[in-house]
């Protein structure tokens, strides 16, 4: 019940803020994991103690509406794109596909699905390429141009178009679950202009799932994907092979809603403020999109749990992702635009972090400075270097440091290359974490944050009684604080070799949860 007037008061706070405002149309992250656009915060075809990983990842189209989606897949250092194809769903259909290593060095995407793609998916799989960041004078390039930094990275997946008319019989399955006419969809003569009768403005209902597995190892982590609402409101078709639209080319306002403030009056957490934000275009800079929705992933700090114990020689990676940081670190080495604070190296752009820990009986340490181990590569010992980086949670027991001294290091759990590890203290083998950003702009109350470029947000603050019809508030400037991040924690238990009713059996297990975060808007 708890759940169902949380999400009910989300809807109603969205509606209210829209109408104060003149529109509804503004992007948020819908809390039901259904919308316009879908972002996996990871995928992986690394290999971690000697077995490797896979990834497969699945949409679902939820509504009675045909679609077109694009797929676009970012490499994790610098959100450069390894793939991208167009995806065309029919209603209430299912599309899935595996990630994983290649022969070629790099990584393949392989399908079975029957839903149609432009173009078409060979029976032996899409290679990954890198082409994008590989390019000459580039520090882009000057990074790694190898194709095995394919291997990491995170998806995106964005609705273009509803699909009605010819193009929507094309791509419906019949009883037998076929589509129609794949080929008719996939020939050079299906311009964008010879179906644009049949497109209409995208209509959500997208959900997605990604699931890490190493079935050597006996591990599996599954997340649903974050999904946008309220991201478009106009046909947004383009070819494969294009790089648009992407996440910034989106409307440039947003909607979020901060929840769990504390009431003075009661010592409760009763107290929400929901702000509908509008964002301009920064010359030479971000687009109002892309701060649209990098402020509904603002976070002033990362929360999750850890498990290091000896028994079960446990291991714990944290998962960062950054959505859109590459709008706002230009790849020239450029000054960055705020929230960011440091500039594209060849070791990547380290935004400094705080990281603070305790174990279950509430002592709690904060890891700094040499206490991380080992630094970065040009970056300050506690920093955050790729936008896709995997925090790697170690003590001083021989067990947590497995890839430690690999040559690229590698994380404990996942064999990441884009790394950061963490050293907590002898004592502390659980617990749980938070991890704050610390960068010049990023910090609170300090930093300059990510603000409203005009006095154009509204606020609606309220309480929790039917006598509190809350306050509408704006139209304002304010700041959110932080970085734009998504990710989660997956950790590993084993057990070794256990005895079964059928023999011996392997005695490993994996989990994967979702972060908690604090979120900062002033004022």
């Amino acid at each position: 019940m708890n759940t169902f007037k949380r999400k009910a008061l989300f809807a109603a706070v969205v509606a209210g803020l829209g109408t104060a405002a003149g529109t509804a149309e503004a992007v948020y992250l819908n809390p039901n994991r259904m919308g316009q656009v879908l972002v996996y915060p990871y995928y992986t075809a690394r290999n971690s103690q000697g077995n490797d990983w896979n990834t497969y990842i699945s949409v679902v189209n939820t509504t009675a509406d045909a679609k077109v989606v694009k797929v676009r897949v970012l490499e994790g250092k610098t959100s450069n794109e390894v793939l991208d194809f167009n995806l065309f769903l029919s209603a209430n259909d299912v599309w899935t596909a595996a990630i994983g290593p290649s022969s070629s060095g790099g990584t393949i995407l392989v399908t079975g699905d029957n839903s149609c793609t432009r173009p078409a998916i060979p029976s032996t799989g899409a290679e990954f390429r890198n082409f994008q960041y590989a390019r000459s004078g580039t520090i882009s390039a000057a990074i790694d141009s190898s194709l095995d930094r394919t291997r990491e990275g995170y998806i995106e997946m964005l609705e273009m178009a509803t699909l009605t008319g010819t193009t929507a019989g094309f791509i419906t399955h019949d009883s037998t679950g076929v589509p129609d006419n794949c080929p008719a969809v996939q020939a050079a003569s299906f311009t964008p202009a010879s179906f644009a009768a049949d497109r209409l403005p995208p209509t959500g209902g997208l959900m997605g799932t990604g699931t890490l597995i190493n079935v050597a190892s006996g591990l599996n982590g599954d997340y649903k994907a974050d999904a946008l609402d309220a991201w478009n409101d106009a046909d947004s078709y383009s070819e494969s092979g294009s790089l648009t639209p992407a996440l910034d080319n989106g409307l440039g306002a947003s909607q979020v809603v901060r929840s769990g403030d504390i009431d003075a009056a009661t010592g409760a957490s009763t107290l929400v403020t929901a702000y509908r934000a509008v964002f301009s275009n920064i010359t030479g800079g971000p687009l109002a999109g892309a701060q649209a929705v990098a402020s509904v992933f603002m976070h002033t700090s990362v929360m999750n749990e850890y498990v290091l114990d000896n028994g079960t020689a446990s291991l714990t990676d944290w998962v960062i992702t950054q959505p859109l940081k590459n709008r706002f670190v230009p790849d020239n080495g450029s000054t960055p635009f705020t929230p960011y604070t440091k500039a594209l190296t060849t070791t990547g752009a380290c935004e400094t972090i705080g990281f603070t820990f305790f174990n279950r009986e509430e002592q709690s340490a904060a890891a700094g400075g040499t206490d991380f181990s080992p630094t970065p590569p040009g970056g300050s010992p506690n920093s955050l270097c790729w936008e896709s980086t995997v925090l790697s949670i170690r003590n001083d027991d021989a067990h947590t440091q497995v890839g430690a001294a690999d040559t690229p290091k590698h994380s404990a759990v996942l064999g990441s290359t884009n790394v950061t590890n963490v050293t907590v203290r002898s004592g502390f083998q659980n617990g749980w974490a938070e991890l704050t950003f610390t960068g010049t702009n990023a910090a609170f109350p300090s930093g300059t944050g990510l603000p409203t470029n005009a006095a154009s947000t509204f606020e609606w603050s309220f309480g929790n009684g039917a006598a509190d019809p809350g306050a509408l508030v704006g139209p304002n400037d304010v700041t959110f604080f932080g970085l734009p991040v998504t990710g989660f924690m997956i950790r590993t238990f084993t057990n070794g070799t256990l005895t079964c009713a059928a023999g011996s059996c392997q005695g490993n297990y994996g989990g994967l949860f979702q972060h908690s975060y604090r979120t900062t808007i002033n004022p």
